[in-house]
C-alpha cells in the first residue's frame, strides 16, 4: 500500500505531536510490504521528500492536493487535525484535541485564525477521524458534529527508550548537568496557560512552607505563548533558585530526569492524550496529575489525582506522594504495568488496518 503520511509537524520537532508523527512514521516505515510518501510543507533533514518552505494553509490546501494527483497514493494521512478540504485519494485525520472550541482562552488568537476555519471541512471530507483517546472522540463528536461511527480511537505511547534505568554514572551525570539535587520535582510540557504551573507553583509553594521533601521543581520543555507572564509568577512566590526552567532537553536527558525525580507533576486543565504521563508511568516515575481531559482514561489507577483548579489540592497530592514510600512503591509498580498496556507497534498496526479500509486494499 502507498500511504501519504503528512509530516509537517516534525518541523517543529520537540512538540507532542511532532512525538505522535515521529513515532508513527517510524513503525510505519518498518514494515516492507508499504511505501510510505512523506509529504510536508518545507524540507525537512532526513526525509526524501525535500520542497520550499511555504504558508502551511496554502500548501495544505492548494498545492498538496496536486502533489497527490501526481503520487497516486491509496490514502493520505493528516497527523495534525487539520486535513486538506479536497484530496483525489481517501484521506484520514488525527486530531489530538479539541480545546480550539472548549478552551479557546487557552491558544494565541494566530493560532485559533490559523486552525479552527480549517479543522471542520477537513475532518467532514476524511473518510476516518483518529481520536488520540474516547475523550478525545466524546469532545469531536460533539465539537465538530460528526457521526461516532466515523472516528476511531487509537492510543499513542511511550517510546521504547522510556523505561526505568538504574542509578548508573550516565543518569547521574545528567542530574550534575543541570544541577539537580538528589530529591526533586519534575514537570514535562510546554509552558503555556492550559498546562496549570501558576497553580502548580502555588502549590509547591505550600509543599515547601509545610517542610516536605523535594525543595526544588524543575520544568523541561519548551517556552509557549504567554510563558512570561506564568513564569512571573516565580518571582511572586519567592521561589528563585526552587523553581528551575531547564527549558528543551535531549530525549536521553528527559529519560534520565523521569528516572531520577520524587514525582512527575501533570496538573493539566485539558490533555487529549497526554504523552508525558505514559512516558512518566513507562520510566516508573509516579504521577500527580488531574482527572481532565483524557487523564483518568489514560492513567487509569496508576496515578495520584487532584483538583487542577484547587491549589491546596494539588499541594495534598504531592504530599501524599512524597511522604510515603508504600504509596510511591504503589505507583511505580502500577505506573509501569499501565504504560504496558500501551505501544507504538499497536497504534501501527491499527493505524495500517484503518488506512487499508478506507483505501479498500487489504
Amino acid at each position: 500500500m502507498r500511504i501519504a503520511l503528512d509530516v509537517s509537524a516534525l518541523s517543529a520537532p520537540e512538540g507532542g505531536v511532532a512525538t505522535y508523527t515521529r513515532n508513527l512514521a517510524h513503525q510505519l516505515g518498518s514494515r516492507t510490504h508499504d511505501e510510505i510518501l512523506p509529504m510536508t510543507h518545507s524540507a525537512l533533514r532526513g526525509h526524501a521528500r525535500r520542497g520550499l518552505p511555504l504558508n502551511k494553509t496554502l500548501w495544505m490546501q492548494a498545492l498538496l492536493p496536486l502533489q497527490l494527483s501526481r503520487v497516486a497514493p491509496d490514502v493520505c494521512h493528516f497527523t495534525n487535525s487539520v486535513a486538506s478540504w479536497w484530496t483525489p485519494c481517501p484521506s484520514i485525520v488525527t486530531i489530538h484535541d479539541t480545546t480550539l472550541w472548549m478552551f479557546p482562552r487557552y491558544h494565541p488568537r494566530r493560532r485559533l485564525l490559523a486552525m479552527r476555519p480549517f479543522i471542520p471541512p477537513g475532518a467532514r471530507h476524511a473518510s476516518a477521524i483518529i481520536a488520540v483517546s474516547a475523550a478525545t472522540k466524546r469532545d469531536v463528536v460533539r465539537t465538530l458534529n460528526v457521526p461516532e461511527s466515523k472516528v476511531h480511537v487509537i492510543y499513542e505511547a511511550a517510546a521504547p527508550h522510556f523505561r526505568p534505568l538504574g542509578r548508573e554514572g550516565a543518569v547521574e551525570a545528567v542530574r550534575h548537568k543541570y544541577g539537580l539535587p538528589e530529591s526533586f520535582i519534575l514537570y514535562v510540557g510546554t509552558i503555556e496557560p492550559r498546562k496549570n504551573l501558576t497553580r502548580l507553583f502555588q502549590a509547591f509553594d505550600l509543599v515547601r512552607r509545610q517542610g516536605c521533601r523535594s525543595a526544588t521543581l524543575a520544568l523541561v520543555g519548551n517556552r509557549g505563548w504567554s510563558d512570561a507572564s506564568i513564569l512571573a509568577s516565580v518571582e511572586r512566590l519567592g521561589l528563585n533558585g526552587a523553581v528551575r526552567v531547564l527549558g528543551h532537553a535531549p530525549t536521553e536527558d528527559v529519560v534520565a530526569l523521569y528516572n531520577l525525580a520524587d514525582v512527575v507533576a501533570l496538573p493539566s486543565l485539558y490533555e487529549g492524550f497526554g504523552l508525558p504521563l505514559i512516558e512518566a508511568m513507562a520510566c516508573g516515575t509516579p504521577v500527580v496529575t488531574s482527572p481532565n481531559g483524557s487523564l483518568a482514561e489514560i492513567a487509569g489507577g496508576a496515578a495520584e489525582f487532584v483538583d487542577p483548579t484547587q491549589v491546596e489540592s494539588i499541594a495534598a497530592g504531592l504530599k501524599a506522594v512524597l511522604s510515603d514510600g508504600d504509596k510511591r512503591a504503589a505507583l511505580h509498580a502500577a505506573g509501569l504495568e499501565r504504560a504496558a498496556q500501551f505501544s507504538w507497534e499497536a497504534t501501527a498496526e491499527q493505524t495500517r488496518t484503518l488506512y487499508a479500509s478506507v483505501a479498500k486494499v487489504f
